[in-house]
């Protein structure tokens, strides 16, 4: 791996909206690369979080989320091959975001390609012996690539515990690197009103809504607010409705918005259900969120999550699947304490939350 084979880069993506998605392919375009996005849509922030017009997308169609991933599985070959096919004899370098896309380039071309792993989409089924199977088809992805980007050290350790590979980067899904441009601000509470929020895409009924049903119940001097997407949203509007104290505001563009919807939450709920096991390797980038805008986030036990929240001391660790643990946790919880969280959040240094792209481009040229 002396350099890129190609200035040419072929994205192909599961999702076309996604922010890290967006962000990744922006870095290569303007680091002047010719690149050609192929993709689906998944019906979530569309229309909201777009690439550049200048850059060449082909939606390759309609894929709702979280749905049978049998079908998603054979839809991406149906869609991913003849692309692959199309490029054969051209001198051209592939990005593929996702297992699916990246099983079928590393099984159809003989092309270099990048691996990028955000999920252990293996992770949400219940049968350990499954689990490992895919375990073993990632690894072979992964030692054919050219490269593979890793957005939590906590999938690192899972799928090499034991070996070091030089041709993996573990890149956390930070902020943009705009947000270097951007003046911090640590807004502390001076009142006894705390308000609570979820902000991305809408998941986790049985820990996320559980809060803010508890919050909307429970305590009506504090707030919480759903800021995003997905087919949970009729189930936020609702508990916006049933609860003065409980609001729901819809999709967002990322990242032009964040700053104005940090700027009115206090806590950030990121508790995120267990019951699978890729939520309990993953890094999600709400974490990097909350400690640029200088907000306490509460996340869940037992997770590489909770060990990052706890070498940072920014913010708390519960299991948010019982009433009874976020019931205690609201009532142990003070202004002093959240107050001290963000004074210590705000002394830390922009390398913790924001993204440095440069470290891809250098490891893409170092060898092997």
């Amino acid at each position: 791996m002396k350099s890129m084979l190609s200035k040419n880069i072929i994205f192909l993506s599961g999702g076309l909206t996604q922010p890290r998605v967006i962000k990744r392919i922006k870095y290569f375009h303007d680091k002047g690369y010719n690149v050609h996005v192929y993709g689906f849509d998944r019906g979530t922030f569309q229309n909201v979080n777009t690439l550049p017009k200048e850059i060449p997308v082909e939606c390759l169609g309609f894929i709702e989320n979280g749905r049978n991933y049998f079908h998603s599985f054979f839809l991406n070959r149906k869609k991913f091959v003849p692309i692959l096919r199309r490029y054969k004899n051209q001198n051209v370098c592939f990005y593929t975001f996702g297992f699916f896309p990246a099983f079928w380039t590393a099984l159809y071309t003989k092309k270099p390609f990048i691996y990028e792993i955000s999920d252990l989409i293996y992770g949400y089924f219940r049968s350990s012996i499954v689990r490992a199977f895919f375990k073993y088809i990632d690894r072979l992805i992964i030692k054919k690539s050219y490269f593979t980007v890793l957005t939590s050290q906590g999938f690192y350790h899972y799928l090499f515990p034991k070996l070091n590979r030089n041709n993996i980067l573990v890149l956390p899904n930070k902020l943009d690197a705009s947000f270097n441009q951007v003046e911090r601000t640590c807004n502390l509470i001076n009142n006894n009103h705390v308000r609570f929020a979820f902000i991305g895409f809408l998941r986790y009924p049985n820990t996320v809504f559980r809060f803010a049903s508890i919050i909307g119940e429970k305590y009506p001097s504090y707030s919480f607010s759903f800021y995003g997407d997905s087919n949970y949203r009729e189930q936020a509007a609702e508990l916006a409705n049933k609860y003065d104290n409980v609001n729901f505001f819809g999709k967002f563009k990322n990242p032009d918005d964040l700053q104005k919807i940090y700027n009115e939450v206090d806590v950030v709920v990121a508790c995120y259900d267990t019951s699978t096991f890729n939520e309990r390797v993953a890094e999600p980038n709400k974490l990097y969120e909350s400690l640029f805008f200088c907000k306490p986030i509460i996340v869940s036990k037992d997770t590489f999550l909770a060990r990052r929240v706890k070498e940072l001391e920014c913010g708390y660790d519960i299991d948010a699947s019982i009433d009874e643990n976020i019931l205690n946790f609201l009532d142990s919880l003070s202004i002093q304490d959240i107050n001290s969280k963000m004074a210590h959040i705000r002394n830390l240094s922009h390398d913790e939350m924001v993204d440095n792209p440069s470290k891809m481009f250098s490891s893409l040229v170092q060898s092997k």
